[in-house]
């Protein structure tokens, strides 16, 4: 038993500890401290021994939930509790043993492993070696043999592609010399204009820079033909550009239209479409013309001019003008858009147009004389409707007051509105519907015939990004439609 003296705890002999325990006590005690608690811990506050050995709490104290042996051990304040400490302390060696144990045996197959990768790695290096031996023996020089061969290579392919530039100029330029020489030997006695026309064509798909080389220069001209040949295609296509237009004006004059398609397909060859569509252009507006002009004409020669009179002969003459380019567009357009390119056709619409507008406008002009228009337009302007509308009804007799002078109500002996041909007399409504009958005719001609070139046009409007202005309307039809 463990006493206190002097506020020294002293442990008990070792007669009275347990065999196995007496070496940890006697190195877990302290000797004697003056004035000092066991191992400089002070004495646990009074409790209860517990059953197990341990050392109950007082009432109302926090139960200490430590498990620490060693804190337990200096703790301890009777043997009991010593040693229920050691035996906690014997557990936990036994513990610790056992993982150091397995610890030690687990450390044995580390180090087999940590052997067997000392061995695979000698291996390893020993096969880097002789790899790099390897490459250094064998591939170096299969290596070099690769590279100079495709260094021989890249100067095969550039060689080859320089011989086939080569080559391909050397084509370019005997087509050339070919051309200059078919186009003077057809130029000369033969007189073959088509012939003379392909080969400039054939020549124009030479690129520039090819006819105006001097590899060209130096090989192309000869002792019949000594000028370079881009002097000699051009003085050729000026040559063969005035020609063309004598013969195409000849043969328009004679109105020779096999002989005029004939030169009218060789400008584009020669490179002078537009001076082609030009001429082509004035060729048909002479046509359309002459065509308006026939149509007058014919109402002139009639008996005692009554086709002009005629309620709807105007409109049946711009009808017709209309018809006859529109004719000329179905026709022509085909032909034009074949040998000139897509798109062609709108160039010579629009000299269509413009002629367009000045037989229309001569057609208008004419009607407009004929009918008197301005003089019924000013009579209409003078008087109110309520006057207009009394040109409908018959004469009523005995109406009060003063009639108004040029009133359409003054008339004596029974007479009606028709006949009038004074110009003081008053405007009959019959003839101004007549009028207006005849415009309405004349503007659903014209808006049937603008839909009909906006249809012609519309591909083109499409691929060249705008459309041409389509014909509009006369400035005498505009004037009357402001009027109204």
């Amino acid at each position: 038993m463990s006493a206190y003296s002097n506020g020294v705890a002293t442990a008990p002999s070792a007669s009275e500890m347990p065999p196995a325990s007496s070496s940890m006590l006697q190195s877990g005690l302290s000797t004697k401290r003056p004035n000092g608690p066991l191992n400089g811990l002070a004495p646990p506050p009074p409790g209860t021994i517990a059953a197990g050995g341990g050392v109950s709490s007082p009432p109302g104290a926090k139960k200490n939930t430590t498990s620490d042996p060693a804190s337990a051990l200096r703790n301890a304040s009777s043997p009991d509790e010593i040693r229920a400490a050691l035996a906690a302390l014997h557990t936990r060696e036994t513990a610790v043993s056992s993982r150091l144990r397995s610890l030690l045996a687990a450390q044995q197959d580390l180090s087999r492993s940590l052997s067997r990768l000392d061995n695979l790695r000698a291996g390893l290096g020993a096969q880097v070696i002789a790899t790099r031996g390897i490459s250094n023996t064998m591939l170096a020089g299969a290596s070099e043999t690769a590279a100079h061969l495709s260094s021989r290579v890249r100067a095969l392919d550039l060689e080859k592609q320089r011989v086939e530039d080569t080559l391909r100029v050397v084509e370019q330029v005997a087509e050339l010399k070919a051309c200059v020489a078919g186009v003077v030997g057809s130029m000369g006695a033969p007189q073959d204009w088509e012939a003379a026309a392909g080969y400039i064509a054939r020549a124009a798909k030479v690129p520039e820079d090819i006819v105006r080389g001097g590899f060209a220069a130096s090989v192309v001209p000869t002792v019949e033909v000594p000028d370079p040949p881009w002097v000699t295609l051009e003085t050729a296509r000026e040559s063969l550009c005035g020609l063309f237009l004598r013969e195409f004006e000849r043969a328009a004059a004679e109105g020779d239209g096999a002989k005029v398609t004939r030169f009218f397909k060789l400008f584009p060859l020669i490179g002078r479409g537009d001076v082609g569509l030009d001429v082509y252009g004035r060729y048909v507006c002479q046509g359309v013309a002459g065509t308006a002009r026939a149509v007058l004409k014919d109402g002139v020669n009639t008996v005692g001019g009554q086709g002009r009179k005629d309620g709807f002969f105007y409109a049946n003459a711009l009808t017709k003008l209309f018809e006859h380019i529109a004719q000329i567009v179905e026709g022509h357009g085909g032909l034009v858009e074949r040998h000139y390119g897509k798109g062609k056709m709108v160039k010579v619409i629009e000299r269509l147009q413009m002629e367009a507008d000045v037989q229309g406008g001569i057609i208008l002009d004419s009607w407009s004389d004929e009918r008197g228009l301005d003089r019924k337009l000013t009579d209409v302007k003078s008087y109110p409707f309520s006057f207009l509308v009394q040109s409908f009804l018959p004469q009523q007799r005995g109406f009060g007051g003063t009639p108004r002078v040029n009133s359409p109500a003054l008339g004596g002996g029974g007479s009606t509105n028709e006949g009038r041909n004074s110009e003081d007399e008053g405007v009959s409504m019959k003839e101004v519907d007549g009028l207006l009958s005849e415009i309405a005719v004349m503007l659903g001609r014209w808006s049937l015939f603008s839909r009909f070139l906006a249809g012609k046009c519309r591909v083109c409007h499409s691929r060249r990004g705008y459309l041409p202005a389509l014909l509009s309307p006369p400035p005498l039809m505009l004037l009357l439609l402001s009027s109204n």
